[in-house]
């Protein structure tokens, strides 16, 4: 009855928001905090992305603000909202302890008490390797897992179309990846052969991609060339599965978070229409 009781009293926090967006909540999981990350490399150059924002200029109006460290042999990407998160919830925890009634870490933008797996889960690549570690939100931490797959994975068509994006010369590519047409637009300006989120594989860094739907978009804001380290906190734990296992899991979080916790209370929940970037 406990359990059934604090399902209700999480649930309840989840209302308000769009309802692609609307599921998890917020909170640090023991498997990703209890131990500080350790450097693993160093960025020489960071490229941040607007997740989904709806005016560029206004990182409020983003759903994420995603950052692409690339280093001599890492590069990651990963959610720069939740970094500065974690770093302020440690800084209380060090303050204030453990205490009940700690208030809800805000991570910043659009919905900035909520779970996605955009937001939290990070992304590594090594040698050709592309290694997911998906985070799941408060009280699913069991199901924190991983993958590994090869890297870059999409096969591009590139467009004679031209136009200049934040003062940089760009290029049309398109392409057709996991049940969706992307639009990128990159950059040999910056000889950088990655992007934001699992895309990269182009002569350049992409500047801007969105799918034809237009329900995923990044967008470059800022690029830094100061050296910064590139850290990783400790998934051992993290339990291996194959990709499509962990999609199906995370695509039932998004549509009834509360049934994956507990299915008798989740039953007296409605579902809600979810559609991720990954349709197969």
């Amino acid at each position: 009855m406990k359990r059934i009781m604090i399902v209700f009293a999480l649930a309840a926090l989840c209302g308000g928001a769009n309802a692609q967006w609307k599921q998890g909540e917020v909170a640090p999981s023991s498997k990703r905090g209890s131990i500080p990350p350790t450097e693993i490399d160093k960025a020489e150059v960071t490229v941040y992305y607007a997740f989904n924002a709806d005016n560029i200029k206004d990182e409020n109006t983003y759903i994420d603000l995603g950052w692409l460290q690339v280093g001599k042999q890492y590069t990651k990407y990963a959610s720069y909202f939740m970094a500065h998160s974690d770093s302020t919830y440690k800084a209380k925890l060090i303050k204030h302890g453990a205490a009940e009634g700690m208030p809800m870490q805000k991570n910043g933008g659009k919905f900035p008490s909520l779970w996605s797996e955009y937001q939290y889960d990070e992304i590594f690549i090594k040698d050709g390797q592309l290694t997911e570690y998906a985070i799941m939100p408060m009280n699913l931490e069991r199901e924190c897992c991983q993958y590994t797959e090869a890297y870059p994975m999409q096969e591009w068509t590139l467009k004679e179309e031209q136009q200049t994006i934040h003062g940089y010369r760009c290029q049309k590519a398109t392409c057709r990846w996991r049940g969706r047409d992307y639009e990128a637009w990159f950059t040999t300006e910056i000889p950088i052969q990655r992007g934001p989120w699992k895309f990269g594989g182009l002569p350049g860094l992409i500047v801007k991609i969105s799918d034809a739907k237009k329900e995923y978009n990044f967008e470059l804001v800022k690029l830094e060339r100061t050296p910064r380290p590139i850290m990783s906190w400790n998934f051992s734990r993290f339990r291996k599965v194959k990709r499509q296992d962990m999609l199906k899991l995370q695509k039932k979080i998004n549509v009834n978070w509360v049934r994956v916790l507990s299915p008798e209370a989740g039953n007296q929940f409605p579902d809600h229409p979810y559609s991720p970037m990954e349709l197969e």
